[in-house]
């Protein structure tokens, strides 16, 4: 089956699953404590998962997947996430610890003076490496957004030349992999929109140097003293604006 083919093919099944995952959201926030909160993330990245693997056993990928340990081409691009995915980031990143944790500190804010400002094209130029890269492996990989879970790639050659590159490289990717968790993260957004939460979408670097600034994020964030605002995506906020 070609690419165009398969994407007819997701248009039945991407905004069917990104409305139970707004409906879900929606419903949490009310009450969203610590319990609740891990429930849902559970919950959410359980719901991608199962439906990801229904479509490869429905229309597996024609070309082996090349993504493996310690290739991290993909963790040097601009990463969009929700609030959620932030915090639950944070969450993960203190969970190992107080040494891990200043080091991520020191690691964030390293990177965000340089990319501070920047939108996902000229990130892409600069090749930043993800600040919770550790020893070209993600050290949050079971919290890892759901842009990162939905990266793909079937030729690691490309991943490398398309690193850094201003042309751009065309990928082959399996697209049930990108549409699945792209619909989850859309989900995601819709349901806190649904709740009056604003901003929906974040960059996660600077989503993570505000955060990094409470010892308890979500509490913070839900009354209020976490304010990410200054981590509004930069596209999505020229899209509404627009």
């Amino acid at each position: 089956m070609g690419e165009a083919k398969r994407k007819q093919q997701n248009a039945p099944y991407g905004p069917a699953l990104a409305t139970g995952v707004r409906a879900a959201v929606a419903k949490a926030m009310p009450a969203l404590d610590s319990p609740r909160f891990d429930a849902l993330m559970g919950q959410l990245f359980g719901v991608a998962d199962s439906a990801l693997a229904a479509l490869v056993a429905k229309d597996p990928p024609r070309r082996t997947i090349a993504c493996k340990a310690g290739c991290a081409y993909c963790c040097h691009l601009y990463v969009q996430v929700t609030p959620l995915e932030a915090i639950g980031v944070m969450r993960a990143i203190q969970a190992q610890g107080p040494e891990a944790l200043a080091a991520v500190r020191a690691r964030v804010a390293d990177t965000f003076v340089k990319a501070e400002g920047k939108d996902a094209a000229y990130r892409n130029l600069l090749a930043l490496p993800c600040p919770l890269l550790v020893d070209g492996q993600c050290s949050v990989y079971a919290a890892r957004p759901f842009v990162c879970r939905g990266a793909n790639s079937a030729d690691v050659d490309a991943c490398r030349r398309g690193m850094g590159s201003a042309s751009g490289v065309p990928l082959p990717t399996f697209v049930h992999q990108r549409t699945v968790y792209a619909a989850v993260g859309q989900g995601a957004a819709q349901g806190l929109r649904e709740r009056g939460v604003d901003p929906d979408l974040l960059e996660l670097v600077a989503a993570l140097k505000i955060a990094l600034d409470h010892d308890d994020p979500l509490t913070a964030w839900r009354n209020g003293t976490l304010n990410f605002t200054p981590a509004r995506c930069i596209e999505v906020a020229k899209q509404r604006s627009a």
